[in-house]
């Protein structure tokens, strides 16, 4: 029997129903027993199996009882519609719109040397925060539909660790040039067609991007005051002959399921209200939960002022929250020879994964062996991790700040 993938999408929409009807998720769906598989069968193969006509009257009538539940269930399948959620948030699905990857500015030195408060990364899905070089951090804000992207920067330059885990998801990486080692992923893998803003190092082709400059009425240096706008990504894709449409057919990460309204509320895990990250001495960063939001508020020190503040979008002048926060430690150190300790992330070997949400914490495993693969996130019994639907704070962490890392 040929199955298409349309068929294979609308079992696994049956498969879901049940397992909501019955109250188990589906990383428990073994405790539902053999009933399952045969049920599936009996989809599959359109009829079910003729009773022996050496059976008993009570096997007939157990027969006819298990046929008007399969039918049953079968009927709430079918109204579940074919799973189809937004690829950052797991949200029903709102437009065919490509992932845009913007780099944006997260310095905070001096007067001078200043990027906060950054402008649109409250509009982020998913916000990614990585050491890049000199102990400061960078963040890559990630979009569902460059259609829906405001004003956003300070622009910055783009880095390998970001861009690793744009790859699987053929997503737009932008940004305002990039690091020798960001350069050579894009040649190895061509990448150049989904790479606006970067260099030429190897002969790798390049497509300019589109920005604007603004001081704000602020001191602050030059390679600080460099914004783009979702109208300014979508003239440099055209310049580039890039589409900005297209057709996802997963998530980033294993979120709850929308059609049933699932909620992950870590049930019998550790409590988790306040969680302290650090990247370095400088550059650190703190989340409380709010139990009546149920999300997490960001803060970060700010070195220049040797002190905690909100983090603010400009555009809105509102905190920014996340209903999930996903930390990933890494083995991370700086490029070997004289790469003026640009951070590499080993990725191939792995680590130890947090997943916070809903007020609680789960402890387990991520995994990115190749860098065309997407990361995944494993529980400590080896099921995949799921966020609860909404936006993402990624927080990738070396080894070596294990130590300053708590939550309470």
């Amino acid at each position: 029997m040929k199955i298409s993938r349309r068929s294979v999408l609308r079992f696994s929409g049956m498969a879901a129903a049940l397992l909501a009807l019955t109250g188990c998720s589906g990383a428990g769906s073994a405790a539902l027993g053999g009933g399952v598989s045969g049920w599936i069968k009996k989809l599959v193969d359109g009829n079910a199996p003729a009773a022996s006509e050496a059976g008993s009257v009570a096997a007939s009538s157990e027969a006819a009882a298990s046929s008007v539940a399969g039918a049953a269930s079968s009927e709430a399948a079918a109204a579940l519609p074919v799973y189809d959620a937004d690829v950052l948030t797991g949200q029903a699905h709102r437009t065919n719109g490509r992932i845009v990857g913007v780099m944006v500015n997260n310095i905070s030195n001096s007067e001078r040397q200043n990027a906060r408060p950054q402008r649109g990364i409250g509009s982020a899905d998913i916000l990614i925060e990585s050491k890049v070089e000199g102990g400061i951090t960078r963040l890559c804000a990630l979009f569902h539909d460059a259609n829906d992207i405001p004003e956003v920067g300070p622009l910055r330059s783009g880095r390998d660790q970001f861009l690793q885990l744009l790859m699987p998801w053929q997503a737009l990486y932008y940004h305002d040039g990039e690091s020798i080692f960001c350069t050579q992923f894009v040649n190895v893998y061509q990448y150049s067609g989904l790479n606006i803003g970067g260099k030429n190092y190897f002969n790798t082709p390049i497509h300019p991007h589109v920005a604007h400059r603004d001081s704000r009425g602020r001191n602050v240096a030059y390679e600080h005051t460099e914004f783009t706008s979702g109208k300014e990504i979508r003239q440099a894709a055209s310049n580039a002959g890039i589409s900005l449409q297209y057709p996802y057919e997963s998530t980033f990460f294993r979120f709850a399921d929308y059609r049933t309204d699932e909620v992950n509320k870590l049930s019998g895990t550790p409590s988790a209200k306040k969680i302290h990250i650090s990247h370095s001495d400088s550059y650190r960063s703190e989340l409380v939960y709010g139990s009546r939001s149920k999300t997490y508020s960001l803060s970060m020190y700010d070195p220049s002022k040797k002190a905690y503040g909100d983090t603010i979008d400009e555009l809105t002048g509102k905190q920014l929250t996340f209903d999930n926060v996903v930390v990933c430690f890494a083995n991370i150190a700086a490029y070997a020879g004289d790469s003026h300790d640009v951070q590499e992330v080993q990725y191939v070997q792995g680590g130890q994964a947090y997943l916070f949400t809903h007020g609680g914490v789960q402890t387990g495993r991520w995994e990115k062996p190749h860098p065309t693969h997407p990361l995944k996130l494993y529980t400590d019994s080896g099921e995949e991790m799921t966020l609860n639907r909404g936006k993402t704070y990624l927080a990738l962490v070396d080894d070596d700040e294990w130590s300053s890392f708590n939550y309470q």
